[in-house]
């Protein structure tokens, strides 16, 4: 079955530092193969018996699915981290545990990132390595759920520069028609002092 094989898809275990990495490449997969709802909760197991005592089929495969799930999550954990789900016992348990464990630590990491985007100077680096490590942190933030709009990174980007580029930064801040960051990219590069 495709999900027996699903773990050939992810390139990173998950560690104590990458959670939102590895979380995103978690949901696409998925949202792909139609499961979050068992990670999720939303998909309840079904009685594990019918009416009449007899084992119920539907639990059956529901159990055999979730346990494929939870092999798989576990497969994708570094041996740190799944040291701490050990006796979990089925994909929405570790689904849960990490969520919650990783949490606090995205959201500080979050916060970072944003400052580290606020904070962000071109200095001494070349324009197209400057951009790079705007472009880096942004990827980071969308990756987290949350990305950050054109308008707010081209302020960012244009924040970042020194006076040396005042007119350049004049002359897109004052422009009628707001520049896309791509735009604003190739003008950059252009005009690298």
């Amino acid at each position: 079955t495709p999900i027996a094989n699903i773990h050939h898809f992810l390139s990173i275990k998950l560690n104590a530092s990458n959670y939102l990495i590895c979380r995103s490449q978690f949901l696409a997969l998925l949202c792909g193969y139609d499961l979050l709802s068992y990670v999720d909760g939303t998909t309840k197991p079904p009685p594990t018996q019918l009416d009449d005592g007899s084992s119920n089929p539907a639990y059956i495969l529901w159990h055999k699915q979730d346990q494929l799930l939870l092999s798989w999550l576990l497969s994708s954990l570094t041996e740190s981290v799944h040291a701490q789900v050990v006796g979990l016992e089925s994909s929405h348990a570790v689904w849960q545990y990490l969520s919650s464990s990783f949490s606090s630590q995205s959201q500080a990491c979050i916060m970072h990132l944003r400052l580290s985007l606020h904070s962000l100077k071109k200095g001494a680096d070349s324009m197209s390595s400057y951009l790079l490590k705007a472009k880096s942190i942004s990827d980071e933030l969308s990756l987290a759920s949350k990305p950050v709009s054109d308008d707010d990174m081209v302020l960012y980007i244009l924040g970042g520069l020194s006076s040396e580029y005042a007119s350049l930064v004049t002359s897109i801040t004052t422009r009628v028609a707001p520049i896309s960051v791509v735009d604003l990219h190739g003008f950059l590069l252009n005009e690298e002092i």
